[in-house]
């Protein structure tokens, strides 16, 4: 009698296997639904990009600075005649001096005469591969001035790192310098000691992340959320909502994050090439200092902050120092402050 096939037994998934099993699928399934989103998140965020940038109008003129075919953006309005022009310039990463000073030069632009100039890489100026060493950026500073045909004699107004450039700028252009006014501006010799060891062109490592946020569209989320507080790009409260928009849209798109990474790889390097360097006796210097910078300079044990902005000062008799109640964005802290104080300077120099 032939004896029955029996079919081998089957093994049944365990219970650890069952839940192995439904949670790769709801992996799967989570990752798949967040790749859709950010690929819907990047492709709005684009378009949004594309029209923002098709319907924005630039304000000034662009000039072209360099054999490379790079162009700055340089707004003027010159409405005084004999009046000295005073050159706003930002600080670093705050994009475009146009909207980010206006606070202060749309009021002077009453009296005097002005001009708001974007280094390459910021607000509506083109990009470039030079270093960003203060040779570098004083001398396309100018090349920008004079191809759009503002006319000297200059008061360089400069915030923060702007004020390495205004100092090299003076000094390789004195004749065309009438005055520099520091917005809490950056002076040789300001970092801690431990600053100038070791390693002092680091990269910042902004560029990468940053990149990839503003192309899928993560910063735009942010301001979607966080309205005026975003934290990645912190609109200016004193613009109006439309140019609030505008100068958005610029950093978002603009901005190039590599070349502010080499900026601040050169940060340390363009502060040592100007130590000891002070603004000549013929210049006169107003130095209009943060409060807050001044109290922040002694908890982190730099060098004090009043001190190595009068040691850049310049010995002529009109020159001075000047503490406001505010923190490093003086010209949105106390800006009413800043206007009447340039106003004193300018009437007591010119």
């Amino acid at each position: 009698m032939t004896e029955p096939v029996v079919a081998p037994a089957v093994p049944r998934p365990t219970r650890r296997r069952r839940w192995a099993r439904r949670l790769l699928r709801t992996v799967v399934g989570v990752l798949a639904a967040v790749l859709a989103l950010l690929l819907v998140l990047t492709g709005v965020n684009q378009a949004a990009n594309a029209v923002g940038l098709a319907r924005l109008e630039v304000p000034g003129e662009l000039v072209e600075v360099d054999d490379d075919g790079a162009r700055m953006h340089v707004y003027s309005r010159a409405d005084h005649p004999g009046e000295p022009t005073l050159v706003f310039l930002a600080g670093m990463g705050l994009g475009s001096a146009y909207y980010e000073l206006e606070s202060v030069w749309e009021p002077l632009a009453q009296d005097v005469n002005i001009a708001t100039v974007d280094y390459l890489g910021y607000g509506f100026s083109g990009t470039t591969a030079k270093d960003r060493t203060n040779v570098n950026v004083a001398t396309e500073i100018h090349a920008a001035l004079h191809g759009a045909g503002v006319e000297g004699p200059y008061v360089l107004v400069a915030h923060s790192l702007g004020g390495l450039y205004a100092l090299e700028f003076a000094e390789l252009y004195p004749d065309e310098v009438a005055g520099f006014v520091g917005l809490d501006s950056t002076s040789p010799g300001q970092q801690a000691p431990e600053d100038y060891e070791g390693d002092v062109s680091a990269d910042g490592g902004l560029h990468p992340a940053m990149t990839v946020a503003r192309f899928v569209g993560l910063v735009r989320v942010d301001r979607w959320v966080n309205g005026d507080d975003s934290s990645l790009l912190p609109a200016n409260p004193l613009l109006d909502e439309a140019e609030q928009d505008r100068d958005w849209l610029l950093d978002n798109t603009r901005l190039d994050l590599r070349l502010l990474d080499d900026e601040g790889s050169w940060a340390v390097r363009n502060d040592l090439a100007l130590t000891g360097h002070r603004f000549d006796a013929a210049i006169p210097t107003l130095m209009v200092l943060a409060e807050d910078s001044v109290a922040l300079a002694e908890e982190f044990s730099m060098p004090d902050w009043v001190e190595v902005h009068e040691a850049v000062s310049s010995e002529h008799p009109d020159s001075r120092v000047v503490l406001l109640d505010g923190a490093h964005l003086i010209y949105l802290d106390a800006p009413d402050e800043t206007v009447t104080e340039i106003r004193e300077f300018l009437a007591a120099t010119q």
